[in-house]
């Protein structure tokens, strides 16, 4: 995160394999926090099959989830940026149908955050 500019930094360890639940974190000096998942592509896009296409053979999708504190969220929407453009993935979020490939996430979470803190 800290490589693409995003003020937020993770607490601790993180295997992306393995933990799942509450990521603590860090966002602009605050402590906070976000809940990760892992889990099978199949799954989420049994909710989503408008964006399988967009998805294509890629057999994991991530899950980040916060409460209602934008410190949670902007730590969120960093960290899932950092995991998308490290993995070459796709970001989707469905509340306001945005979707970002790995090449436009960074950029459009950076403005993401300017306008929302």
């Amino acid at each position: 995160m800290e490589r693409l500019g995003f003020t937020a930094t993770l607490d601790a360890p993180f295997d992306l394999r393995s933990d799942s639940g509450f990521r603590p974190a860090t966002f602009k000096g605050q402590s906070t926090g976000f809940e990760f998942y892992l889990e099978t592509a199949a799954d989420v896009l049994s909710n989503y099959p408008h964006i399988a296409s967009t998805v294509g053979d890629r057999d994991k999708c991530a899950t980040f989830r916060w409460g209602g504190d934008l410190n949670e969220c902007a730590a969120g929407l960093s960290a899932a940026a950092a995991l998308v453009n490290l993995a070459d993935g796709i970001y989707y979020y469905p509340d306001d149908g945005i979707l970002y490939d790995a090449e436009q996430v960074v950029e459009a979470t950076r403005k993401d955050l300017d306008e929302l803190l």
